[in-house]
């Protein structure tokens, strides 16, 4: 399947299952537009855990929150977003 990413100059951002579930995607993503950011490209994915820990691993042992962060990641639907500076100052 074509993409539209571009994977130069960019940064990932996650918006995560509780966003989904709470109807708050779009809000998060007028923010993003809002402060001077382009979506470059979008994909909907159901991680599993062992994809969530292998993403995080380099949190494990680091951040207090891990486990649940790990059950939240991987229990429903997140958005991932590859996003650009627009070019316009906000």
């Amino acid at each position: 399947m074509p993409t539209s990413a571009a994977l130069s100059n960019c940064s990932l951002c996650i918006l995560k299952p509780h966003l989904i579930r709470n109807c708050e995607i779009g809000a998060a993503i007028d923010a993003i537009l809002q402060n001077g950011f382009e979506i470059s490209a979008a994909q909907l994915f159901n991680l599993s855990r062992p994809q969530v820990e292998e993403f995080y691993d380099v949190y494990k042992g680091v951040l207090p929150e891990y486990i649940p962060l790990i059950e939240h990641m991987s229990n429903g639907p997140t958005l991932i977003l590859e996003v650009r500076s627009s070019g316009e100052a906000v």
